[in-house]
């Protein structure tokens, strides 16, 4: 037993997120005299989101009460050392070496790794992680934010490792203010879940955006400590055919030394290796083992997929071999799923079970999701646990069960068990923001006659044109209107649902208004919803709102990432009883406008046919 000398402090307590709070406050506010450290050490996992926790403050070569072997700490005293994992294994990436040590961690920077009884005598607070494996922090290297707003977003997804991620700022650039914009990439980029952003070259529909995607505004955005890379460049065609504003960007780019993100998809291998010599240096788009070699041969670094709607991560890996994954060439990416997506089965801690289920060794596995977007981003302060590198640390079970049990961010503790330890600071997200003007239209506008080519979902996003003398009666009619009110595209789609009364969002590629269905007073009531919300998803049947998810940034929910995940698993399961087929009705709502996309999409211009370049049916002004 540890007598009353040795032990001054014995406190129990569950590590719920405000538990957990107060045990950092109380252990941070502890001023131990010579002789004395703080410790905080896990024991008796009581739930899925909570441990038993005790902090114990102790002298000399006292015992943790109670924990069958623990070892000693010696002469523990506060020091330069704030915080140190002991008694666990730590990754060596580069060496692929795993090896018994410590990490002291001063501020967000980690100042030391050794023996535990080195290292813990210098250290403030010390968290026993006996038995278990420190592996660097996970990052995303191409990511999107969807429906769930992104500081919800960064919780979720740091309670499942991934302390980075490079993400798509369109979102951003096409809804906040102007003189906003920068300053809001930058709170994000400051919370525990680091933001990098991905700078748009252009949008993603054919809308009038004015300044937002000149070559002025863009090069001061690039130029952020928080951008990471230019991209994803989604007109690839109008790259290889000369386009002078996006040559011009992407040259600019270049010469400032930012990496270009590309998104080939279905590009060969000769029109790969021109958009490389175009300035393109990566591409995420494979769907075959032979398009990863395809890029990989043009001199592309390849992200490999893993998604709702592209599961592809176990045939892709076969094409890869060890020697390209040590020379950084790969990478792993969830490339955008959905809430729900995350909420059930994980972020890039699931990209790596399938991995390393696949046949991967599970330290190449973690370099595809550490050291290599860390080397390609230059962000050489990341990626691998070193001294002098930021303290962005997850603590495992082992190699092969990559979900952290305690995670790490800017040298705190931010997550236990798959729960944050205190929440993420929102940015003033109204004022950043412009006000929506959604417009209100009658039902009389959906219920005009079509007779224009309609389009048929092949998959999730995939579609392909249909004559208008062979589409059927129970297609839905579907429209797009500008998000303020100036024009109007309609036809018909095959495919998505059997029946469905009206469904308006703004979920689309460019935060324009999607409405589809089959009874135009129910379109047009469920267009009126959304325009009170300022954007969202909802459903109206026989005048009676079915579904309904506010999306008050336009593209993101205010509300709690719980709140997002159940009302995404409703939708889809509201979707699916009405004859919904694919895996994700999300990204097909999401791609009806993306303009580089075969076949037929819905865009400012008109009914687009991606692959001959040319209007169908033009749009026109409401």
């Amino acid at each position: 037993m540890t007598s009353p000398g040795n032990l001054l402090i014995l406190l129990f307590t569950c590590a719920s997120r405000w538990s957990w709070k107060i045990i950092n406050a109380i252990a941070s506010a502890i001023a131990p005299p010579p002789g004395l450290a703080v410790v905080v050490r896990p024991w008796q996992p009581c739930s899925s989101s909570a441990l038993v926790m005790r902090i114990c403050v102790y002298a000399g070569r006292a015992r943790m009460l109670g924990h069958v072997g623990a070892g000693p700490v010696s002469n523990a005293s506060a020091g330069s050392i704030s915080l140190c994992l002991t008694g666990g294994h730590v990754l060596d990436v580069r060496a692929a070496s795993v090896r018994r040590a410590a990490v002291g961690i001063g501020g967000d920077r980690i100042v030391a790794i050794g023996p535990d009884d080195q290292i813990a005598s210098r250290s403030q607070q010390i968290v026993d992680v006996a038995g278990q494996t420190i592996v660097p922090g996970y990052i995303e290297p191409h990511g999107h934010v969807i429906l769930a707003n992104p500081v919800e977003f960064a919780g979720a997804v740091l309670c499942h490792g991934t302390t980075t991620a490079v993400t798509d700022s369109l979102p951003l650039m096409l809804l906040a203010r102007p003189d906003r914009l920068a300053g809001l990439l930058d709170h994000l980029a400051g919370l525990p879940m680091k933001f990098r952003w991905l700078i748009r070259l252009h949008p993603q529909s054919f809308a009038d955006t004015g300044e937002r995607f000149s070559l002025s505004t863009l090069r001061t955005l690039w130029r952020l400590p928080s951008a990471a890379a230019v991209g994803e460049v989604t007109r690839w065609v109008d790259v290889l055919q000369g386009d002078a504003d996006l040559t011009g960007k992407i040259r600019a780019a270049r010469e400032d030394g930012r990496r270009v993100e590309g998104h080939a998809a279905g590009a060969s291998y000769e029109r790969l290796a021109a958009l490389a010599r175009a300035g393109f240096t990566s591409c995420h788009e494979a769907v075959t083992g032979q398009e990863v070699r395809d890029r990989l041969r043009a001199g592309l670094v390849a992200m490999l997929r893993h998604s709702s709607i592209r599961p592809d991560l176990p045939d892709l890996l076969k094409t890869i071999t060890p020697d390209e994954i040590a020379a950084g060439k790969v990478m792993l990416t969830a490339d955008g799923p959905t809430p729900a997506f995350i909420a059930d089965r994980g972020y890039l801690d699931h990209l790596l079970e399938v991995a390393i289920a696949a046949g991967v060794e599970p330290i190449d596995a973690l370099r595809m999701v550490t050291v290599n977007p860390a080397s390609y981003y230059g962000m050489s302060d990341a990626g691998e646990i070193a001294v002098g590198h930021r303290a962005d640390l997850n603590v495992i079970r082992d190699l092969t069960h990559p979900t952290p049990a305690l995670v790490v961010a800017g040298g705190k503790v931010v997550a236990m068990n798959g729960a944050l330890t205190a929440p993420l600071t929102p940015p003033a997200w109204r004022d950043a923001y412009e006000p929506a003007v959604i417009p209100r239209l009658p039902a009389s506008v959906f219920a005009a006659p079509e007779d224009t080519t309609g389009m048929r979902l092949v998959n999730d996003v995939i579609t392909e044109p249909v004559p208008a003398g062979e589409i059927t009666a129970g297609a839905l009619r579907v429209a797009v209107l500008g998000r303020r009110g100036r024009w109007m595209t309609r036809t018909r789609v095959i495919g998505f649902t059997n029946r469905l009364g009206g469904l308006a969002t703004t979920i689309s590629s460019g935060f324009d208004v999607v409405v589809l269905g089959q009874n135009p007073a129910d379109m047009a009531a469920a267009l009126d919803r959304v325009a009170d919300f300022g954007g969202g998803l909802v459903i109206i049947e026989e005048g009676r709102e079915v579904f309904s998810l506010p999306l008050e940034l336009g593209a993101f929910s205010l509300g709690s990432w719980a709140d997002v995940v159940n009302a995404n698993r409703q939708f889809n399961r509201l979707m699916q009883e009405r004859g919904y087929r694919f895996a994700d009705p999300v990204f097909s709502l999401l791609f009806l406008t993306f303009d580089s996309l075969p076949w037929i999409r819905l865009t400012a211009k008109g009914v687009w046919d991606v692959r001959n370049r040319r209007v169908l049916t033009p749009s026109f002004p409401i």
